[in-house]
């Protein structure tokens, strides 16, 4: 849909593809940003580059692709689309946080690609909110989702100071969302219903800016910046929610915002539940 061959911003490497192109037109200071007709999966590819890339690091990465045949959503279950019928990419970034900031990652890579998506969309539209901890939905639908992965440094490289690599992956739904949902027996969204008339381009490259910023905000300032951020876009606040290990339910509640540390917050008859990200699910009941 998109592009036919990789592409990288270094001018040794051959020419860059038209859509590869205009997205790195748009990412001035990026390293390097590539476009593939196929691969196996985008924050595969660059989980490789960007390990090889942190002994000497230049700038960000990007990678994206027409078609991914290994896409892995969250707790590795497999993810796949038709050619063209999402936007498919992931990011590579370096930076430098400890073991205890990990988690919080996921909801703020969400809230930020998030805002990146609603400066699409005309003031009137029904924007894009976030469904705890990073997918993405327009209404009740799923329009995109989230895979954050880090990086470690090679084990000779390793230092005190907690520099790590991350590869935040997304895929954006652009079409099919009508027959993805008659699928899959539950609601799914795309682009092209919200209302939104960006290029392609664009929004890869929003995204990718809005996640570099938004990790360098929180390496320097934690995550209570982005407490009032995600309440601003928080599919699933005043909802009634399970919290579900595997198929079986551990408990159920109002869905209340996010504490200091990016902990979903549930509101039951025992008090208030603190989830964290990684440990279990979370559905509208």
């Amino acid at each position: 849909m998109f592009a036919s061959s990789a592409s990288g911003r270094d001018p040794a490497s051959p020419a860059p593809n038209p859509f590869a192109d205009r997205v790195a037109r748009l990412l001035p200071d990026w390293h390097d940003v590539s476009w593939v007709t196929e691969t196996a999966s985008t924050n595969a590819d660059l989980q490789r580059a960007t390990r090889a890339a942190l002994a000497d690091w230049r700038g960000p990465l990007l990678r994206g692709a027409d078609l991914q045949t290994a896409g892995r959503g969250r707790a590795g279950r497999p993810w796949r689309t038709q050619a063209g019928d999402a936007l498919l990419f992931s990011c590579g970034l370096q930076t430098r946080l400890p073991p205890a900031q990990l988690p919080p990652l996921s909801v703020v890579a969400g809230v930020a690609a998030c805002e990146a998506l609603n400066r699409f969309l005309p003031a009137a539209a029904q924007p894009v909110t976030v469904k705890w901890p990073n997918d993405l939905q327009w209404g009740s639908a799923k329009l995109a989702g989230i895979l954050p992965e880090t990086v470690s440094l090679p084990a000779g490289l390793r230092t005190a100071q907690h520099q790590i690599g991350l590869v935040l992956g997304i895929g954006v739904n652009l079409r099919g969302g009508a027959a993805l949902s008659t699928h899959l027996g539950r609601a799914v969204a795309d682009w092209s219903m919200t209302g939104g008339r960006a290029d392609p381009a664009d929004l890869v490259a929003a995204i990718a800016e809005a996640w570099r910023t938004a990790i360098d905000v929180y390496a320097a300032e934690g995550f209570a910046p982005f407490v009032a951020r995600f309440a601003r876009h928080d599919a699933l606040a005043g909802h009634t929610v399970r919290v579900l290990d595997g198929d079986r339910v551990l408990f159920e509640g109002i869905a209340s915002g996010v504490d200091a540390t990016g902990r979903l917050q549930v509101s039951t008859t025992e008090g208030l539940r603190a989830v964290t990200v990684g440990d279990v699910s979370v559905r509208s009941a």
